[in-house]
């Protein structure tokens, strides 16, 4: 099976559901993100992927309704105000702030495995990793310098997550298409298994960066030979995995392992 004939069996797999057209597919194979032209706005998206990880969206940004309620705290998103006021080691600070000021729902737990500690360390990393570029256009000519270049490209979001405290290679790929970078698909769950069933990643292997690696290549092929982006392969196959059409408020259901024994019935391996 070549790759132009997984992807139009994805496609077309979608369109085969009921509610489902090719507008509104094509609809969320666009990206609805603009490179944001200031700073504080880049660091702000790099805080709402923090809470991506685990069930963290719902224990972090529900409990104090938005990720964007953290601006009084965070100064308003400024990187260098952030820094001037938490060393790298100020968590449990930030996390007193945050219970103070913004007074979260729910339980909160300090060991330093639990969530909430963790998701300050990672906004006080995040910070110190951004400061570091005087302006938005800065962090973009840094940041396109690897985006641009298929051989490189995958430097990006490993610096990313070697830089920041719980953004791992998955969350930092989401982080920059979720910025605008269509270069990017991220590494999810839904297009692992899906891949690994298909036996087009090894499904035994054992490190999880380099599973996570072999997705992001495989994407680019696919990406490549049917002359579309990363992204809009990125979409099409998380479509099938959750099923959740967000943008027009459609969920279809979970239709991974319905996916994957159609296209062993079609091509058997």
């Amino acid at each position: 099976m070549k790759y132009k004939e997984l992807y139009n069996f994805a496609y077309n797999f979608l369109l085969s559901k009921e509610g489902v057209t090719d507008q509104l597919i094509k609809r969320h194979l666009v990206s609805e993100y603009q490179k944001p032209q200031n700073i504080n706005t880049i660091y702000k998206q790099l805080c709402a992927s923090a809470q991506n990880r685990q069930m963290s969206s719902k224990v972090i940004g529900e409990s104090i309704n938005g990720i964007s309620n953290l601006k009084s705290i965070l100064f308003d998103f400024d990187p260098k105000q952030v820094t001037n006021f938490y060393s790298k080691n100020d968590k449990d600070k930030l996390l007193e702030k945050i219970i103070k000021e913004l007074k979260p729902k729910g339980e909160i737990r300090r060991t330093n495995r639990s969530l909430w500690p963790q998701f300050c360390q990672s906004v006080i990393d995040s910070a110190y990793f951004l400061q570091q570029f005087e302006e938005a256009k800065d962090f973009y000519e840094w940041a396109d310098f690897f985006a641009t270049d298929s051989r490189a490209k995958a430097a990006l979001p490993l610096m990313i997550s070697m830089e920041i405290t719980g953004i791992g290679f998955p969350l930092a790929c989401d982080f920059l298409k979720e910025l605008g970078y269509v270069q990017y698909g991220k590494p999810d769950v839904h297009l692992k298994e899906i891949f690994k069933a298909l036996n087009l990643i090894d499904k035994n292997e054992k490190s999880t960066i380099k599973q996570d690696y072999q997705t992001l290549k495989l994407i680019d092929q696919i990406a490549k030979e049917n002359n579309i982006s990363p992204f809009e392969v990125d979409k099409t196959f998380w479509l099938i995995g959750s099923g959740n059409f967000y943008l027009s408020g459609i969920n279809i259901g979970k239709n991974r392992e319905e996916f994957i024994k159609e296209v062993k019935s079609t091509y058997p391996q």
